[in-house]
């Protein structure tokens, strides 16, 4: 869908109507992608977006009156902006929250001490596929503290079945064919519903990885 970009407020006609119809269009496609549970890059937009209108709109705020008529029509468009893009952040977290929690994670095998690279598997509803992922962690540090780089390669789709081919013989299998790590840490998450992978499913667990790698218990589930 459209991306919400940086300073959409300044493009086309300068004109509050004409903005808030733009932003209210948006808006509209932004709601119809969660209700098709479809939380990215709408809300990652919404946040931006959000955060760059409450910086410009407290410099309004502390910057003497002009009485400009330039201020006056970023003022109006940037009013009705807040409350707008805070509600629909909230409608995102909301879903974002739900789909998150009801993530189930299970540790296969045995948990090594390194554990900034691994695999993680991904099974949603009752499908009879396991979507495999390579992953890895890096950490960069700043001025404001450190921060978590992380990157998901497919690895492959297999079979499953829990009768046969489980989360454990997936990882098997992949060790024999492709691990050039002697013991990876290996985490299997169940969903309870099909939902999409790029725009739902895999940018929480990216999101999420970094907590469920450190908290991952000492002895995994085989």
């Amino acid at each position: 869908m459209e991306r919400l970009r940086p300073g959409w407020f300044l493009e086309g006609l300068w004109d509050v109507e004409y903005q808030q119809y733009r932003l209210l269009g948006y808006l509209q496609k932004a709601r119809r992608a969660f209700l098709a549970q479809q939380l990215y890059p709408p809300l990652a937009d919404l946040v931006a977006s959000y955060t760059e209108v409450v910086g410009l709109y407290e410099k309004i705020q502390g910057a003497p009156s002009e009485g400009s008529g330039v201020s006056a029509t970023l003022e109006g468009i940037l009013t009705f902006a807040l409350p707008l893009l805070e509600e629909a952040i909230e409608e995102g977290k909301s879903l974002y929250e739900v789909v998150a929690q009801a993530l189930q994670v299970h540790v296969v095998g045995v948990v090594p001490l390194y554990r900034d690279e691994g695999y993680i598997f991904l099974r949603r509803g009752a499908e009879s596929v396991v979507w495999a992922y390579a992953y890895e962690l890096r950490y960069l540090y700043d001025a404001q503290g450190r921060e978590v780089a992380i990157r998901l390669v497919p690895v492959g789709e297999y079979s499953f079945s829990a009768l046969g081919l489980g989360f454990a013989a997936v990882r098997e299998k992949i060790l024999q064919e492709c691990s050039e790590l002697p013991v990876p840490l290996t985490l299997a998450v169940e969903v309870p519903w099909i939902l999409p992978l790029q725009e739902t499913l895999l940018p929480i667990i990216q999101r999420s990885l970094p907590r469920w790698a450190q908290e991952a218990p000492t002895q995994g589930i085989g």
